[in-house]
């Protein structure tokens, strides 16, 4: 039931706003392209004004903000005409903005009728009556849908579709939880999100790092150690090899066997 409500949930979004998007483009293509572009620009600059505008993916600079700007909108589209409920991540839109979102899609699209059926002429294919009629059910129907989904879920997971956490904040609190793969990925993560634990995350690679190569945990891999910034890994590492292995990028290869065959250890 929770899959059905999400599949009706986004085919019916789309279909309203598919229609809603027509009926504003039938009146005049300038009243969608203007729309569109000021919904996109009230979620951009809350987005700057969060500090939440950098896009998650490990790419700096000027390429990483075109990069960010690039994701933001696309995401921020798809979730406007399909509801993709997993864009509520603090990392694309966040749960509380992606539920205000939904209801501004829908309030949109009833907009967009009364505009349609002002300006209207007769002999348009729908009528006024129909075209009330079709966004009314249609919307009524995600309304329904949605409810039930929010109903059916496990409850922990209701607050998500709430919560103003921004990407910042959850890649740094995964970074306070016990599981030490969790605690890797953060090195996945564009590091202006986690600047502010930096020092916090180099003590901690700096202090596991030959036991990681002893033990080899299966994320202690290239892809991994390729994301490592090198003032995180100790002095003493063998560090022409280490640069070999980060250019080669075999990810087929386990990196922990590599170092572990060259490395000289302190107690040695």
């Amino acid at each position: 039931m929770i899959f059905g409500c999400m599949v009706l949930n986004s085919a019916l979004l789309l279909l309203v706003r598919s229609l809603s998007a027509s009926m504003l483009m039938l009146v005049n293509t300038r009243y969608f392209v203007v729309y569109m572009a000021g919904d996109m620009a009230l979620y951009l600059l809350q987005k700057v004004a969060r500090g939440d505008f950098h896009y998650w993916l490990p790419v700096d600079g000027a390429v990483g903000l075109f990069v960010s700007l690039l994701l933001r909108v696309i995401v921020k589209t798809i979730t406007d005409f399909t509801g993709v409920v997993h864009f509520r991540s603090p990392q694309e839109l966040g749960g509380f903005y992606w539920t205000v979102n939904m209801f501004l899609a829908l309030l949109a699209s009833f907009g967009s009728v009364w505009v349609y059926v002002y300006a209207r002429s007769d002999g348009e294919e729908i009528t006024e009556r129909e075209a009330w009629t079709l966004v009314g059910y249609m919307g009524g129907g995600w309304l329904a849908s949605f409810l039930l989904f929010l109903l059916l879920m496990k409850k922990g997971y209701r607050l998500t579709f709430f919560s103003t956490k921004t990407a910042k904040q959850q890649i740094m609190d995964r970074f306070n939880v016990d599981d030490e793969a969790i605690k890797a990925s953060i090195l996945n993560k564009n590091e202006l999100m986690w600047r502010a634990i930096r020092g916090e995350v180099k003590t901690w690679v700096l202090s596991n790092w030959y036991r990681w190569v002893e033990e080899k945990p299966l994320w202690f891999k290239e892809a991994w150690i390729n994301k490592v910034p090198d003032n995180f890994i100790p002095e003493d590492e063998d560090q022409a090899k280490l640069e070999a292995i980060r250019k080669r990028g075999r990810s087929r290869s386990s990196v922990a066997e590599a170092l572990g065959a060259a490395r000289v250890h302190p107690s040695n």
